[in-house]
């Protein structure tokens, strides 16, 4: 692949937020839709856990107002306070596992940051100075995801860092446009639109190893405040195949189970992000096409039936 493809190619303009699902199957969905809403629900609280424990000072969670009142009194329990830093709208087709109250007649979510008051104090000076180093430190983010997202935020003015984040990572690099890569399941961000993810910032890479043992640390904190099989579907899900597409603005990711519609940057030609996994849910979807997998049958010697019948020949 020659260098000039690795530079997104874009276009001057930007589609509002949206997000859509489409099943594979009603099985599919049956058995996986529950699963991912408790594993979404299981994150939220992972968040602000993980600063009770130590393992960041600062953390940043969404809340419908309701949630924000509700919540208050347990995060004190535990010496965290809550700091509203903005309100995020929600589009009418937008995956939430919250009730989000409204403005304007429109769902809005708050984005709050908790910690214990003297982080707090900390995090709104850096807050309002810009200081993203400190932002980072604060939220237990590893230096050198920090520094990516800079460069990718500030410096090339994306929205998604998929696709750049995929380039920096060691991958194998076929057709025009398209980078296949793999990576520790705790650093795959492709269900991140669903609420899944083990991760709370976005890497410098697929295989980023700060990044990995860092989602480490959330998946036990998750284990031992109850959240065992929520976990256990966490990993699973994140170490299913998947592929991430972009083009004029829309992005796809396809995954074995279900297919997200959300923006993206906007783009004239299409890229592509394929990340490469050995395992795959019984209920995935048959297909030749990537991320699917053909569902491979028995010789007919090699069958039950078969072998019955010669059983049942030969008495």
């Amino acid at each position: 692949m020659h260098e000039a493809e690795l530079v997104m190619e874009r276009l001057n303009f930007v589609l509002p937020e949206f997000v859509r699902l489409s099943w594979v199957s009603d099985h599919a969905r049956e058995i996986w839709e529950p699963r991912i809403e408790q594993t979404a629900k299981a994150w939220l609280e992972i968040e602000w856990l993980s600063v009770v424990v130590g393992i960041r000072s600062c953390g940043v969670t969404m809340v419908s107002p309701a949630q924000f009142i509700a919540k208050a009194g347990e995060w004190a329990k535990h010496g965290l306070y809550a700091i509203p830093m903005d309100i995020q709208e929600l589009s009418a087709h937008s995956n939430s596992n919250l009730s989000a109250g409204t403005v304007h007649s429109r769902p809005f979510l708050f984005r709050v940051v908790l910690g214990t008051p003297k982080s707090l104090q900390t995090f709104g000076t850096a807050w309002d100075t810009g200081n993203l180093p400190e932002i980072a430190s604060l939220l237990g983010n590893p230096p050198c995801c920090a520094e990516f997202s800079r460069q990718v935020w500030e410096e090339q003015g994306l929205i998604d860092t998929t696709w750049p984040m995929a380039v920096a990572t060691a991958a194998q690099r076929g057709e025009p446009r398209c980078v296949e890569v793999t990576g520790s399941s705790e650093v795959n961000t492709l269900w991140r639109w669903l609420g899944i993810r083990a991760i709370p910032h976005l890497p410098c890479s697929f295989n980023c190893e700060q990044s990995a043992a860092l989602g480490k640390e959330f998946v036990e904190v998750g284990r031992k405040a109850g959240y065992v099989n929520e976990m256990d579907w966490l990993l699973e899900i994140l170490s299913w195949p998947a592929e991430w597409s972009a083009l004029h603005g829309i992005a796809e990711i396809k995954t074995p189970i279900l297919k997200v519609s959300t923006r993206t940057d906007s783009t004239p030609w299409k890229y592509v992000v394929r990340r490469i996994a050995d395992t795959y849910p019984l209920e995935g979807a048959q297909g030749l096409n990537f991320p699917y997998q053909l569902q491979f049958r028995l010789h007919l010697t090699n069958s039950r039936g078969f072998q019955r019948g010669l059983e049942n020949s030969i008495i």
